[in-house]
């Protein structure tokens, strides 16, 4: 898995400088930006939330989407969805 950030500077209008990091799929971890960009603390609760990756330092790491019985992370390639056998009836 790769993490991409974009960062801009609004005072200095320069960017994007763009920070690209691999985490491994089996155990995706990454240090927060959090200490450094607090905007960055949504987005983090959301790419933990939807891809499974988790964010080292993070204040309140938790589910922002889904609720908290949630089974998997919806918008990783390899969630597999439960049921996805059984045809719904219109």
């Amino acid at each position: 898995m790769d993490m991409v950030y974009h960062l801009y500077s609004m005072a200095k209008k320069h960017g994007p400088v763009i920070l690209k990091a691999q985490l491994p799929r089996a155990n995706p971890l990454i240090p927060s930006l959090v200490p450094v960009y607090r905007g960055a603390e949504y987005q983090e609760r959301e790419v933990y939330d939807l891809f499974g990756v988790r964010f080292d330092g993070h204040p309140d790491l938790r589910r922002i989407l889904m609720w908290d019985g949630f089974e998997g992370h919806p918008m990783r390639k390899d969630y597999v969805p439960e049921n996805q056998d059984v045809m719904e009836r219109a």
